[in-house]
């Protein structure tokens, strides 16, 4: 009934993004989880482009090959 009335408060139209957006981060959202997005108004941004700013900050992160971890040594 609360995520109804969510619906009631902000749009159903936006209850149904919100809804999409927490479903791709959990696979079992909770209420706040999503009257949180709806409140923030991170239902406003489509989730495509919530993966590229994702993808852009992993972009950065440290790469370290097999050898750094013991893996095969390459022969000189």
């Amino acid at each position: 009934m609360g995520l109804l009335k969510l619906g009631d408060k902000y749009s159903v139209s936006r209850l149904e993004a919100a809804c999409e957006k927490a479903l791709y981060y959990t696979p079992h959202p909770s209420y706040k989880s999503i009257k949180n997005i709806l409140t923030t108004g991170q239902d406003k941004v489509p989730v495509e482009e919530a993966i590229k700013s994702e993808e852009d900050t992993e972009a950065f992160g440290y790469t370290r090959g097999a050898g750094y971890y013991g893996g095969k040594k390459h022969d000189k």
